[in-house]
């Protein structure tokens, strides 16, 4: 039962967050480069403090801490598939964690692809990039983050509870 709840959960998690960033975005023009905030000249008499500006903002210093972030996550959710279950055992809900970080890991990588593939058909067409994938984006950078806190939580509390009370889930 935990295994199929893992699937689902991992599954559910990004479908769900790519239908809800469409809906909000689809109705938007949407670009890759945010554009910059500027500081409002006549603030603080008029508000709001900040207005938007002309120039658009480079992707790149953003695509680096996105990317790093999401290498982190790849990197312990790697490091727990391959040492947690052989020291937890005993309790069902270690194949839910399991099964959700290994989503966070197919997520987190493609969430990176993705990320750089709409870079770079963003250089060349900036058209390319419209709700769809930055929608597709949200949900897989997102999807992977919320298999990864869901997965650790479930571990979390399996520990305390193989602490408190043995090994066995009852």
């Amino acid at each position: 039962m935990w295994m199929y709840l893992g699937v689902a959960v991992g599954i559910v998690a990004p479908t769900l967050l790519w239908w809800l960033q469409y809906r909000i975005e689809r109705k938007q023009e949407i670009v890759l480069s945010p554009i910059e905030w500027n500081l409002n000249p006549k603030w603080p008499q008029s508000k709001p403090k900040y207005v938007l500006g002309n120039q658009l903002v480079d992707f790149v210093p953003r695509m680096q801490q996105y990317t790093k972030t999401a290498e982190i996550m790849i990197t312990l959710s790697s490091a727990t598939i391959i040492f947690i279950p052989s020291h937890v055992t005993g309790q069902p809900i270690i194949a839910f964690s399991v099964i959700l970080l290994g989503f966070s890991v197919l997520w987190g990588v493609l969430f990176i692809s993705w990320m750089s593939y709409c870079y770079e058909q963003a250089l060349y067409s900036p058209a390319n990039f419209g709700a769809g994938s930055s929608s597709t984006m949200f949900a897989l950078g997102f999807g992977a983050l919320a298999c990864f806190v869901i997965a650790y939580m479930s571990l979390a509390l399996a520990i305390a509870h193989a602490v408190l009370y043995g090994p066995q889930l009852k």
